[in-house]
């Protein structure tokens, strides 16, 4: 029987274990935010960068979407396809940034977590927001305004975490131990 890889190597049991246990964590992690449904702030982003660093940008959207699915369904709110597309733009731009690195340079965590921050969070997730609460005019623009602050005070803490955490010597060990 042939498999299909899509370009990556089949995955192992131990590996599709570890992807598990990473997503289970990441909805354990979405439970515990704090600020309103407008401002919310989560630390979500530390398991997205190490799916998207070991798995890469094609498995990382498959769990993202899975993720997202699942935590609507698990908080009992609706699902909205505008937050699924943001999920999907996070992860795929960690993934392309910072997939099959060894080390993961300042310059990369800084480029990748500015898009992620702009396009997905700021953008999309925003979007969406305005969407789903039918905010015109000043309502909307003062939306954007406030979540473009947070996003920027984001923005300070999530760099240097992202850089640690992808550059952890110690969590790479537990990685290629879990791994095989």
């Amino acid at each position: 029987m042939k498999t299909f890889t899509f370009g990556y190597p089949q995955l192992s049991a131990k590996a599709i274990a570890l992807l598990g246990t990473l997503s289970a964590l990441q909805l354990v992690i979405s439970r515990f935010t704090f600020g309103t449904s407008f401002l919310k702030i989560a630390f979500t982003f530390i398991i997205i960068t190490l799916i998207a660093k070991w798995f890469g940008p094609i498995l990382g959207t498959m769990v993202a979407i899975i993720n997202d699915y699942l935590g609507t369904l698990i908080q009992g709110s609706p699902f909205f396809i505008g937050f699924t597309l943001s999920a999907i733009c996070a992860m795929l731009i960690y993934g392309i940034f910072f997939y099959q690195q060894p080390t993961v340079s300042w310059k990369r965590v800084i480029i990748a977590n500015f898009l992620v921050l702009l396009i997905s969070d700021t953008l999309l997730n925003t979007g969406s927001l305005i969407m789903i609460y039918h905010l015109t005019g000043n309502a909307a623009t003062k939306l954007v305004e406030l979540r473009s602050i947070k996003e920027i005070i984001m923005w300070f803490i999530e760099v240097p975490v992202i850089h640690f955490i992808l550059n952890n010597q110690q969590l790479e060990k537990l990685r290629q131990r879990a791994l095989g």
